[in-house]
């Protein structure tokens, strides 16, 4: 793999975290550092703030232009799956409740209802999940966020994530098969969420991140994503019914609105999780960051080696010789 700026970047925060001492019993392993790695860094990306203006910018991005496509296609793959990810159907503007039929219905979206005009608006203002994914990435990873001029691949993230809950309604009906559907379908769904988490930092970042670091990234986050739709799968009709028949429309939104910040919650933590471990000093951070050759370390400037820090022998008194080179003088 060609190294990075980056990667080279990663490799001296790693030398300086092997230089400092550990104190504590969670620092004094390679394990417990990255351990604390991983928690300093949540609490700094603040996750439960990021997570919930995730969800929000879904809800108001995502969702709109699911309904907005499907005035000129087939919307009923990406309205199932939505439905089935979140508990919201975007077709009939209702709730997946299997569990009761108390439904209220509407009459679906034309494009008259839209027109072109309309759609090129919530296009446009559907970048705004974009814009907060890359933010993210942009905190986690150090890397610059993107500006105007990459406004089309704001539009290729939200497009891709459409396009992933089609495949994921396609995927959904291997179900049908005896036996072998339901894993067939996790499986299938698994690869889907990976795909997508590939793409996603990929273009945020332009291309800074290395591809270990993004193969890490879309394989954790499509690992939580998973386990979390098996457990929607259980929960969120149950869910629905009781928000639906405890607060009417407003209980269905609310609990999908909660759902989609424990999806956020799940895409925040995987990125930082692979950071910390990309900072990791034993096998796992080196595998993440790949070779850095000392030539490339040399070249850039904020990755110089750091001298050790000379410490005196405690056992004999301190001499001139352990002052710096310029207090010698003095």
């Amino acid at each position: 793999m060609k190294p990075t700026k980056l990667s080279v970047a990663l490799a001296r925060e790693a030398y300086e975290v092997r230089r400092q001492e550990a104190h504590g019993w969670l620092r004094g392993t390679t394990a417990g550092r990255t351990v604390a790695r991983t928690i300093r860094g949540i609490a700094d990306i603040e996750l439960a703030d990021r997570a919930m203006t995730l969800a929000a910018q879904e809800f108001t991005s995502v969702l709109p232009l699911i309904v907005a496509v499907g005035t000129i296609g087939n919307l009923d793959a990406v309205s199932e799956t939505f439905a089935d990810q979140v508990g919201i159907d975007p077709g009939s503007l209702t709730t997946i409740t299997r569990t009761t039929s108390d439904v209220v219905e509407s009459s679906p979206p034309t494009f008259a209802a839209f027109g072109v005009i309309g759609i090129l608006m919530v296009l446009v203002s559907g970048t705004s999940f974009a814009r907060a994914l890359g933010r993210v990435y942009g905190k986690v990873w150090d890397v610059p966020v993107l500006s105007l001029r990459g406004w089309w691949r704001w539009v290729a993230v939200l497009l891709a994530v459409a396009a992933a809950l089609a495949l994921l309604g396609r995927v959904r009906l291997v179900t049908a098969v005896d036996w072998i559907g339901p894993p067939l379908a996790i499986v299938g769904e698994a690869l889907v969420w990976f795909g997508l988490w590939m793409a996603v930092p990929f273009l945020l970042t332009e291309g800074r991140l290395a591809g270990r670091v993004l193969w890490a990234t879309a394989a954790l986050t499509s690992a939580g994503l998973t386990v979390v739709g098996m457990v929607g799968t259980v929960y969120l009709p149950r869910a629905i019914a009781s928000a639906q028949s405890k607060f009417g429309e407003l209980g269905v939104v609310f609990t999908g609105i909660t759902w989609m910040f424990v999806q956020s919650a799940v895409v925040v933590a995987a990125t930082v999780v692979v950071k910390a471990s990309a900072l990791d000093e034993g096998v796992l951070g080196r595998l993440l960051r790949g070779p850095v050759p000392e030539q490339l370390a040399a070249a850039v400037p904020d990755v110089a080696p750091v001298e050790p820090e000379i410490r005196p022998d405690p056992g004999r008194r301190a001499d001139v010789r352990d002052l710096p080179q310029a207090d010698r003088t003095g």
